[in-house]
């Protein structure tokens, strides 16, 4: 009786998938932002354009389903478009997440956090420069697919945005407001 308890428990052993490890990721991103939207100061029109975006991301994933990541993005061009008043336009955002994730080949996860956004603009004539500094927000998802036990592929689509309105005085038309969304794609470095 012992044996065949011992049988059963082992081919039931066999049928489910063994625990995941914990794993820590970094991963370098190249991407475009798009439909963003802003108050402050966009003297060329151009938050509403898409541009590429770079960031670097550091995620610690447990074994179960959930994780933690630090993220964070810049915009070089943000506010500048093809025309002559721009001498230089950015946005950056260093954000905190949340991520929940499946143990799976292709590694779909959502995640989402806050943290902070930070937008500067220099006109070429050194009139209305810009830096606001404001609290934010981002929620995304994607997947991670790997080549190996080390290296992967990331996809990421996200949203950002400031959490709430505040006057920053004359550098946005009424309270800073700052929105825009991204696409990016990196390679992924695990241990």
């Amino acid at each position: 009786r012992a044996a065949v308890l011992v049988l059963l428990a082992g081919v039931a052993g066999l049928g489910s998938p063994a625990p995941a490890a914990a794993e820590w990721q970094i991963a370098p991103t190249i991407g475009f932002t798009f439909n963003g939207k802003t108050t402050l100061q966009d003297l060329e029109n151009a938050a509403g354009n898409v541009h590429a975006t770079f960031g670097i991301s550091g995620t610690y994933l447990t074994a179960g389903i959930i994780g933690f990541e630090g993220l964070a993005t810049l915009t070089p061009r943000f506010f500048k478009d093809s025309g002559d008043i721009i001498e230089s336009g950015r946005t950056s955002a260093i954000m905190g997440n949340v991520v929940i994730t499946a143990e799976y080949s292709l590694r779909p996860f959502v995640s989402g956090g806050i943290g902070l956004m930070r937008s500067t603009q220099e006109d070429k004539a050194g009139v209305l420069p810009v830096s606001s500094n404001v609290a934010g927000y981002n929620i995304g998802g994607g997947a991670v697919g790997y080549f190996s036990k080390t290296t992967g592929v990331r996809f990421d689509f996200r949203y950002y945005r400031n959490l709430r309105g505040v006057d920053q005085g004359p550098i946005a038309v009424g309270d800073v407001h700052l929105r825009y969304m991204t696409a990016s794609v990196g390679f992924v470095i695990r241990r």
